[in-house]
């Protein structure tokens, strides 16, 4: 795998990731720690929507800013 190109690294980094899921998954012995991990998720979510949101309005601004 080259490790030059941006395809490449994301699936590298999405299976180690992924790797990292399943066994804490495997580690998993009760509820309270499903829910915790689900809050997690949760709370990524979140903030991975704020973060496109605040690059949307950015790139809005500076196309704004260039038609000028």
């Amino acid at each position: 795998m080259r490790t030059d190109r941006k395809k490449d690294l994301d699936r590298y980094y999405n299976d180690h990731l992924k790797m990292r899921i399943v066994s804490r998954i495997m580690e998993i012995k009760t509820w309270s720690e499903i829910m915790g991990i689900q809050s997690y998720v949760i709370e990524a979510g979140f903030r991975e929507q704020k973060a496109e949101k605040i690059d949307r309005e950015l790139f809005e601004a500076f196309r704004e800013k260039a038609k000028k």
